[in-house]
């Protein structure tokens, strides 16, 4: 194991954080308003820098963190139910736990990259940085076969008594005749 430049962590965190600010911040949430995007880019990103420092500076190869991401994505393909934030959780938990487990590594070491995690977290997370409001997601499975965007939310925005973001058909049955569709829309729209 190698012992960590403190002076170099810091400056190569600070671009990080700083890329980070202008990618997630500046170009995806002020032109998406996707909360839980915008958590989940945040906090995957910090959490593949803390990992990538915590697998150099250690034996292991890299194979071991794209095994976590392996996992990772097999879960996010499996779970329809989990969202970006939970999913941006989960990430950070696990890769915690995968930093605080590597033998070899000195306190200091393990503090530092699992404080960069968790703060992380809590400051991407916290309701003031991008708001409480965020856009939840719902399938809705229609009778019929119209796939006008313009019918099909008036349609679902009577329905369901909220205002609609956004319609995407998903898919679409001849037999019986059904729409299946994803629903985006603000919490607490009406």
């Amino acid at each position: 194991m190698t012992q960590i430049d403190i002076w170099a962590f810091a400056w190569s965190l600070l671009l990080d954080l700083a890329s980070l600010i202008l990618l997630s911040y500046v170009f995806y949430y002020r032109r998406h308003n996707d909360r839980e995007m915008t958590v989940a880019i945040s906090v995957i990103n910090v959490t593949l820098f803390a990992l990538a420092g915590a697998l150099a500076s250690f034996t292991l190869s890299l194979g071991v963190g794209f095994a976590l991401f392996a996992v990772i994505s097999i879960i996010r393909l499996r779970s329809s139910t989990a969202g970006w934030v939970e999913m941006a959780y989960l990430l950070v938990g696990l890769s915690t736990g995968l930093i605080l487990g590597l033998p070899g590594f000195g306190l200091i070491e393990k503090t530092t990259y699992a404080s960069v995690l968790v703060v992380a977290m809590y400051i991407i997370d916290n309701p003031r940085l991008f708001g409480s409001k965020s856009l939840n997601n719902i399938t809705v499975t229609l009778d019929g076969t119209h796939v006008a965007s313009v019918e099909l939310r008036a349609r679902v925005e009577e329905m369901l008594g909220i205002e609609v973001d956004a319609v995407v058909v998903k898919s679409v049955n001849s037999n019986p005749p059904t729409t299946k569709i994803d629903v985006r829309y603000r919490e607490g729209s009406k």
